[in-house]
């Protein structure tokens, strides 16, 4: 049905404004227009429905049997326009929220340090981070999981990417450093105090840790007696063990953020071993061109890089 050109808004609220206060000063003020937009306003609304709104008869404004009619059709357009565009704007203010399945450690030492940059550049997707059930996808839309393995790992039924290598180095604070000084071969650091890593599964699976006596091997340093100053189940405790200046840990890769660019740790031996693993990046095939999952593939990349550079 073709409808008949409608009067304007504009004149739609002078009207709901003046027929509530009956008093076309008082609607002016209101609605921040001056008296005579007000009038002109209410007369170009007479003149397109061909009726009188108001009776001005007798000294005072009242509304006329036309108005009465016109004022609840006016007012619930008014309603049903303000809670559509309430609803628009919630939908467009609504966020997504991302989950991402994680090992533990790598979330405390590698993921939380980063992710306030990731808010910056996305503020409309929130981050939850679940550390059990990585094979879990039941909303495969809106959930992903980084995951360590050897290096040529299948996932079956999953999309993967092989995103970061895992290397090991031995790290200490500066002021260790001081106390011992520089090593000047690779068999100088079995003269400082060691820390270890003991815990070798989780979850029932065998974990592959960092391990001094692989970086022994790689760097062709004897397995002497090693000085063990202290022994703690998780890597990311070894660190920061190494960071209260406790001894000399075995650092991988994923647990270092920027404590090499505060001066908090420092490399004792810049040569780093690989352990011939590293993390994949999982989701649900075909859903990893989604907005949140490309947008948090794409940030994770981009951290990984830039790691690369800083070390």
């Amino acid at each position: 049905m073709a409808l008949k050109k409608l009067p304007s808004v504009a004149s739609l609220k002078g009207f709901e404004a003046c027929a509530r206060l009956l008093n076309f000063s008082q609607a002016a003020a209101e609605l921040h227009v001056t008296q005579s937009a007000i009038s002109h306003q209410i007369r170009q609304l007479e003149e397109s429905l061909g009726v009188t709104l108001f009776d001005r008869s007798a000294g005072a404004m009242t509304l006329s049997e036309n108005g009465a009619a016109l004022l609840p059709v006016v007012r619930s357009f008014f309603q049903g326009m303000s809670t559509i565009v309430e609803k628009f704007e919630n939908n467009d203010r609504q966020k997504t929220v991302l989950e991402v399945f994680v090992h533990d450690s790598f979330a405390t030492t590698w993921l939380l340090p980063r992710l306030a940059g990731f808010y910056a550049r996305w503020p409309h997707i929130d981050i939850k981070i679940s550390t059990v059930e990585f094979s879990r996808f039941d909303n495969p839309a809106t959930q992903v999981a980084i995951r360590i393995a050897p290096k040529g790992s299948a996932w079956p039924g999953l999309h993967s990417v092989f995103v970061m290598a895992e290397q090991i180095f031995p790290v200490c604070s500066p002021s260790l450093v001081e106390t011992y000084g520089l090593p000047t071969c690779a068999a100088d650091i079995m003269r400082y105090p060691l820390i270890f890593r003991v815990r070798n599964r989780l979850n029932g699976e065998v974990v592959d840790t960092p391990s001094w006596d692989n970086w022994l091997k790689r760097t062709n340093v004897p397995l002497t007696p090693l000085n063990r100053t202290l022994s703690v189940p998780y890597t990311a405790m070894a660190v920061l063990a190494a960071m209260r200046g406790l001894g000399v840990a075995m650092a991988r890769t994923s647990h270092i953020a920027d404590e090499f660019e505060t001066g908090k740790l420092q490399k004792l031996w810049n040569e780093e071993v690989d352990t011939n693993s590293g993390y994949y990046f999982l989701c649900t095939p075909g859903k990893e061109k989604t907005p949140e999952i490309e947008a948090f593939f794409d940030w994770l990349q981009e951290q990984i890089a830039l790691q690369r550079v800083e070390r």
